[in-house]
């Protein structure tokens, strides 16, 4: 088997006379005539070595994790993902974390912890020669995904291998092997012990495998995470999320939280996304409330809100909403936006910072009114002037609070 190596890449490989090798899914995506960019080398050679080797050089070098023996190795607008062959340790929780690195010079042993024989493939560059010790070419060939070694051995303490094996059967589209199937059914509880930001970075890949070669499957994919169980380990009640709204939203993530609301049928629905969105997915928390907030506006609109209090919390993040509406109901999306662009055409006020005048004006006319009281006076003043009843210049908007006084 020949693939085709770049010439910087065969400059690299002169630095290594051990045999610096391509591995991974680059080698898997030459097989299968996809595009790809990221290109794993790895050789017997540790990292402190390869930074002796080709300081001087064409190449330039950035370390990344020492522990792990990984190098970003840059030569124009090629980057070349470098880890030295290695053998991992892992503990009994299932967290994708080793708690042992070791350096070896064996192959044998560095394919081992690749998990996958599509993913354990090697191509010497020096020899141009493949060197597939799992029958990776076989399985890529017969679109089979499948343990290189027992495969309960493999994801008995690796929840995140899990979550690999479901994006990489949607990117490739590809099938799981019976018995490995059966293992990862048997382990998934191991994704529970997954960090929040771990989780969440597969299931974004989960979400847009289709994207990654243009070959995948995002019906698969969701598909298996009902299938094997997994939304369970992500704090949910149900075992089968009905997808709909995520094959139609162009942010799918959005797409999904609904899809995961209607299934699950939530009481209240800010609570409920703070704690998948905090606890499961450690999403920060500026992220998190503008979810809650395009969410909420999607729901208030089915649920028929009236125009001016839709508004007053919506305004400023009505182009994200009307997008996800839309995916739902052409005729709410089109209600809700003829009010929308009737308050931008008319300059009406829809937000208190609109209003002619403050609280230090507030302050300044009456120091007899609580400071506490402030914001709801502005409020008050805001629902009166969108009315139509007091116009938005400021004597009369004084005049108005003067006449109220005694509610203040």
């Amino acid at each position: 088997m020949f693939i085709e190596i770049s010439p910087n890449l065969k400059k690299l490989s002169k630095f290594f006379p051990e045999h610096l090798y391509v591995v991974g899914g680059y080698v898997r995506s030459c097989l299968m005539h996809l595009k790809n960019e990221d290109v794993d080398i790895t050789s017997p050679v540790s990292a402190e070595e390869v930074v002796k080797r080709l300081k001087g050089s064409e190449f330039s070098v950035k370390v990344k994790n020492l522990k792990l023996g990984s190098l970003l190795i840059t030569k124009g607008d090629e980057n070349f993902q470098y880890t030295a062959f290695r053998k991992e340790i892992y503990g009994n929780d299932g967290s994708h974390t080793p708690i042992k690195v070791e350096g070896t010079t064996k192959l044998e042993e560095d394919a081992v912890r690749r998990d996958l024989t599509i993913n354990s493939i090697y191509y010497n560059i020096n020899k141009d020669e493949c060197v597939d010790l799992y029958h990776g070419v076989v399985d890529t060939n017969q679109k089979l995904i499948r343990t290189n070694i027992n495969s309960d051995d493999i994801l008995k303490n690796d929840g995140e291998r899990i979550l690999r094996i479901v994006r990489l059967a949607g990117e490739l589209n590809f099938n799981i092997e019976k018995s490995t199937f059966l293992s990862v059914k048997k382990f998934v509880t191991n994704v529970n012990d997954l960090q929040g930001n771990r989780k969440f970075g597969e299931l974004e890949k989960i979400l847009y495998c289709d994207k990654r070669y243009g070959i995948g499957s995002l019906k698969k994919a969701l598909g298996l995470m009902n299938i094997l169980g997994v939304w369970q380990n992500f704090g949910l009640a149900c075992a089968n999320v009905r997808y709909k709204m995520v094959f139609k939203t162009q942010d799918r993530l959005l797409g999904l939280l609904i899809d995961i609301v209607d299934t699950e049928k939530v009481d209240c629905l800010e609570a409920f996304l703070e704690k998948f969105l905090y606890s499961q997915c450690a999403l920060p928390e500026a992220e998190v409330r503008k979810i809650i907030i395009f969410i909420s506006g999607y729901y208030d609109a089915l649920q028929g809100l009236g125009n001016k209090e839709y508004f007053f919390k919506y305004f400023e993040n009505w182009a994200d909403i009307y997008a996800l509406l839309g995916c739902k109901s052409k005729r709410l999306q089109a209600r809700y936006n003829f009010f929308y662009q009737y308050i931008l055409e008319h300059g009406l006020a829809i937000k208190v910072s609109d209003l002619e005048i403050d609280e230090e004006d507030i302050a300044k006319n009456f120091n007899s009114i609580d400071k506490k009281s402030y914001n709801r006076i502005l409020k008050n003043l805001l629902s009166k002037v969108f009315d139509g009843k007091v116009k938005n210049e400021k004597e009369a908007l004084l005049q108005e609070i003067k006449k109220n006084l005694i509610n203040y």
